[in-house]
């Protein structure tokens, strides 16, 4: 019986396994094609992952240098600082 008392279950182990499975799926595809590239890229070891109706966002990391960003080395932030 399904009303609005009706408790709250958790998902299925195995809904849960299928969707590790395609964040898995996803992350190892972003490191193949991205980290690989002339950019310097890097992908976290458990990185976030949003899932969409016909793909995913999965975070990185993209370098920027001082000069790409048109800082000097006194414009610049140094993470110690942030």
């Amino acid at each position: 019986m399904n009303n609005d008392l009706s408790p709250i279950r958790p998902a299925a182990p195995e809904s849960s396994d299928k969707v590790n499975a395609a964040k898995a799926a996803y992350i190892a595809v972003a490191r193949q094609r991205y980290t690989k590239s002339t950019y310097d890229i890097e992908i976290d070891d458990a990185p976030v992952v949003g899932i969409a109706e016909d793909g995913a966002w999965v975070a990185a990391w993209l370098w920027v240098s001082q000069e790409d960003a048109g800082l000097c080395e006194e414009e610049a932030v140094l993470s110690s600082e942030a």
